[in-house]
C-alpha cells in the first residue's frame, strides 16, 4: 500500500500538469508560449521530483506554476468557466495534501513486511486520512460552487496582470492553507528530580 500511495502521488503531481500545459497554447506570440511552456515544463519537472523524494518544497513551485497558468489564463485568455477553476483548485490542495500523506504514511507502510493486527491498523489509519481528506475537499467544492451565486455580480478589474497577480496570490494563500506540518513537533517532557 506504501507503494499505491507513492505512485498515486507522483500520478497525481503529473495529471494536474495537463490542464494549464493545455491552457499555454492561448498564448498568441510564440516566442511568449515557448518562453512560457519552459518554464512551465521546468517547474513540472520541479514537482515530479518533490513527489518522488516526497519534498514539499519542489511539490510548491508546480503549484505555484501550475495555478498560474490554470487561473491567469482560464479566468481571461480561455474563459473557463468558475466552478471547472474551481475544481482544479480542489485538485491542487489534493495534490499538495496527499504527497504530505505519502511523505508522513509512505515510510511506515514501506516497513510494514508481514500481516497481523498492527499492519491492518496501520492501513485503516491512512485508508481514512485518505478519505477524510476526499470528503473535506468534496464538501468545499460543493460548498464553493452553492455561494458562486452570491459573488455572480460583475466588478472588478479586468485587466490580464491584475488576474495572474490575483490568481497567484489566491494559490499562495491555498498552499498555506494546504501546508501541513513538515516536522511533526514532539513536545519532550522533561523529568523532574523531587
Amino acid at each position: 500500500m506504501g507503494r499505491a500511495l507513492h505512485l498515486g502521488s507522483i500520478a497525481t503531481v503529473i495529471g494536474m500538469g495537463i490542464p494549464p500545459w493545455l491552457e499555454l497554447d492561448a498564448i498568441p506570440n510564440p516566442n511568449q508560449r515557448s518562453l512560457a511552456s519552459a518554464f512551465f515544463l521546468l517547474a513540472a519537472a520541479i514537482g515530479v521530483w518533490g513527489a518522488i523524494r516526497r519534498e514539499p518544497f519542489g511539490l510548491r513551485i508546480a503549484t505555484i506554476a501550475y495555478g498560474g497558468s490554470s487561473l491567469g489564463l482560464g479566468l481571461f485568455a480561455t474563459d473557463r468557466s468558475l466552478p471547472y477553476l474551481l475544481a482544479y483548485v480542489t485538485g491542487l490542495i489534493a495534490m499538495n495534501v496527499l504527497v504530505y500523506h505519502d511523505r508522513a504514511f509512505g515510510p511506515v507502510l514501506a516497513a510494514i513486511t508481514q500481516e497481523d493486527a498492527v499492519s491492518r491498523r496501520t492501513r485503516l489509519v491512512v485508508l481514512r486520512a485518505v478519505g477524510s481528506l476526499a470528503g473535506a475537499l468534496a464538501l468545499a467544492y460543493g460548498l464553493s460552487v452553492a455561494l458562486l451565486p452570491l459573488f455572480a455580480i460583475d466588478v472588478g478589474s479586468r485587466d490580464p496582470v491584475v488576474a495572474l497577480v490575483l490568481s497567484l496570490a489566491l494559490v499562495l494563500v491555498l498552499l498555506f492553507l494546504a501546508r501541513l506540518p513538515e516536522r511533526p513537533s514532539v513536545r519532550r517532557g522533561f523529568s523532574r528530580d523531587s
